[in-house]
């Protein structure tokens, strides 16, 4: 017999189901695309003039050998902002100065007291997470008029690209550790070395050297790796001579005979997960082999011992763009520690 309580009972759960439903149509979908896309909604008469500014602020060139870029940007009109919505990075431009379309749909969207900052000098550029889609990157840089613009994009874009940089390799990282990790084999390089890294499904240990403290990880179609070795030195081998030197030597073991072509190549400063170490960015090259690529190697020192990691990542992708495998190397390579 159907009761009251049977009725309330079903009533509840009809109401939890429509709730379930409508919270469903709430939830955004995942960005798509490529990564390191940028498409900037844009007017088409402002871009002509402020475009070739922002490309160079944020399509930073990177030999690979090949001339590759960091970004690549994709001025579209907002007429077209509906199509291209769900991408992975959405960014605006625009000038009050000068009404038009992107100009009447800024002023719509962007808060009062940033329009005010953006009056007074105060405010130039506006991050927005998940705008449109989950795992989205959102940018808008507005200002009073073209003049003001440059000058605002010429002081700040150091630091907007850092901001964007650090949310592209978070988001990168997600993408990567999403679906598989392989924790058997990074727990064996703990007990073994010391240290830990986290290791994509793909990978394989392709060499080991207990005796030299060497890990080669491997990972085909396109060729790239990430070695880990740890050298005993002092800060006077820390310059680009004996870096080269220490590299080539490891690769004479382990990779064949590569060898970094010096002259492409640069040492540079940099932060470490926190640490101050040293960077090596360059080329390789294997003459007996006819292959070459790009390469780069983190010196890391172990604060309590006197001790440095040199963490090594290349790649090998003939007819392919190298820049976004390097990225997922750099993201690999980040997620470095040592364990005591």
């Amino acid at each position: 017999m159907f009761t009251k309580a049977h009725f309330k009972k079903s009533a509840a759960l009809l109401a939890l189901l429509l709730l379930l439903v409508c919270l469903s149509c709430n939830i955004k979908q995942s960005a798509m695309g490529y990564q390191h896309r940028i498409f900037m909604v844009v007017d088409s008469v402002l871009w002509k003039d402020l475009g070739p500014q922002v490309r160079e602020g944020f399509e930073r060139t990177v030999y690979t050998p090949l001339t590759e870029k960091t970004f690549y940007i994709i001025p579209i009109p907002l007429k077209k902002l509906s199509a291209y919505k769900y991408r992975m990075n959405i960014f605006f431009m625009g000038v009050a100065g000068e009404p038009n379309a992107v100009d009447d749909y800024l002023q719509k969207i962007l808060p009062e007291e940033f329009k005010k900052g953006v009056d007074n000098g105060g405010y130039f550029y506006l991050y927005q997470k998940n705008l449109f889609a989950r795992d989205q990157i959102s940018l808008i840089m507005y200002a009073p008029n073209r003049a003001a613009f440059k000058e605002r994009f010429r002081k700040n874009i150091n630091k907007i690209y850092r901001i964007f940089e650090k949310k592209y390799y978070a988001r990168l990282k997600k993408s990567m550790f999403d679906k598989d990790e392989q924790k058997k084999l990074e727990q064996f390089l703990v007990a073994h070395y010391g240290w830990k890294l986290k290791i994509q499904h793909d990978y394989f240990l392709a060499a080991q050297d207990y005796d030299k403290h060497y890990v080669w990880l491997r990972r085909m179609d396109p060729d790239r790796w990430i070695s880990i070795w740890q050298i005993k030195a002092d800060s006077a081998m820390l310059n680009m001579d004996s870096l080269v030197n220490v590299r080539n030597r490891m690769a004479r073991w382990f990779y064949g005979g590569d060898k970094i072509i010096k002259e492409d190549s640069y040492l540079q400063d940099v932060d470490f997960n926190g640490l101050a170490a040293q960077k090596l960015v360059g080329l390789w090259k294997n003459d007996s082999l006819l292959i070459g690529g790009p390469c780069r190697m983190y010196v890391v020192p172990d604060p309590l011992d006197s001790v440095y990691h040199l963490i090594d990542i290349a790649v090998m992708a003939p007819e392919k763009w190298k820049e976004p495998y390097l990225d997922q190397l750099e993201v690999i390579a980040h997620t470095f520690e040592v364990v005591k």
